[in-house]
């Protein structure tokens, strides 16, 4: 082979590689709800394929089931909340936030009509999933908002998943809780009511992160940023084609009430972060909850567990004012 052919070819291969080379990147989602739809329709759109990552989308219904997977590097990118993502790190584990879904705690706190304030609950249980969950923080951090203590001045009584939620407000067993769409809905049929949107009230909680590993995001930065730009995409896609974006809700969860879709797609725009930093604050104060039961948690730093600087190369190359049209 003569010098200049060799040089042809190394050019030519730098330049042009090979296809079907590109690695799968396994993206996985813990729950049937529409705070998933950005992950459903980067798929279903093509904007995965678009922005060349070759994505295999699946479902594990445990959200520490997905935590194990992703360190036994079988999925490798997927959400998990600020409490999951401290808990593995302080445990040595390699799990982190590159993004964010959701810094609030994503709940609509719901109380049936005779219940107008806070100040109404004094006195009265109020119920959660489960002590520890995102719906206990949630309603914790509420209360002592408003200057209540949870167990003094409102008692909170472990009650279960969501619908066990909401049979217990339609009995009055409880006079609140913390409920995500589509049960919401289903709720509200009953007379129940929305007393708090918790996206308006500024409880910094990493509800949902874009959860990866330190190896992933190191070993395949360019990967894990170029699915930052599909489901950044899949984001502006659910708030500009709502009728696209409800066919995709419908599909995945199999929701067929025209309310209960529009309610599915609104408690994702509430909720759903436009451009995916994680705030700090979210990660601070759910140190400060572990760090009442671990040691560890007093000396960790909020910056252990995320790494922003994707999402800052993307602000910083106009992505998202180019996507948006504006700041959004």
């Amino acid at each position: 082979m003569s010098k200049l052919l060799l040089i042809f070819t190394v050019v030519f291969i730098l330049i042009f590689p090979a296809t079907g080379t590109a690695q799968k990147v396994v993206i996985g989602y813990s729950a049937v709800s529409a705070l998933y739809l950005p992950f459903w329709a980067a798929k279903d759109v093509g904007f995965y394929k678009q922005e060349g990552v070759d994505a295999d989308l699946i479902y594990i219904s445990s959200s520490s089931t997905m935590a194990q997977a992703m360190l036994a590097r079988e999925v490798h990118i997927s959400t998990a909340n600020s409490q999951v993502i401290a808990d593995a790190g302080l445990q040595g584990g390699d799990l982190m936030a590159m993004g964010a879904v959701i810094n609030v705690t994503a709940f609509y706190v719901m109380a049936p009509p005779e219940i107008k304030t806070i100040e109404d609950l004094k006195g009265k249980p109020v119920g959660v999933s489960r002590f520890g969950a995102s719906t206990d923080f949630a309603m914790r951090m509420l209360l002592a908002k408003y200057g209540l203590e949870a167990g003094r001045d409102v008692p909170i009584l472990q009650i279960g998943g969501m619908p066990e939620l909401a049979a217990a407000l339609a009995k009055k067993s409880i006079y609140a809780a913390p409920m995500s769409f589509p049960t919401g809905f289903l709720a509200q049929q009953a007379g129940v009511k929305i007393l708090f949107n918790l996206a308006k009230e500024s409880i910094p909680f990493l509800h949902a992160g874009v959860t990866t590993t330190r190896k992933f995001m190191n070993e395949r930065r360019a990967q894990a940023k170029a699915f930052l730009r599909a489901y950044s995409r899949a984001v502006y896609f659910m708030h500009t084609r709502r009728e696209e974006a409800k066919e995709i809700i419908a599909r995945y969860t199999k929701i067929r009430d025209p309310g209960m879709l529009e309610g599915s797609l609104q408690y994702a725009q509430d909720f759903v972060e436009k451009i995916p930093l994680v705030k700090p604050q979210a990660f601070q104060v759910t140190l400060d909850e572990i760090a009442k039961k671990n040691p560890k948690a007093k000396q960790a730093k909020p910056e252990q567990f995320f790494d922003n600087s994707l999402v800052q190369e993307l602000i910083d190359e106009g992505f998202f004012v180019s996507l948006w049209g504006k700041n959004p």
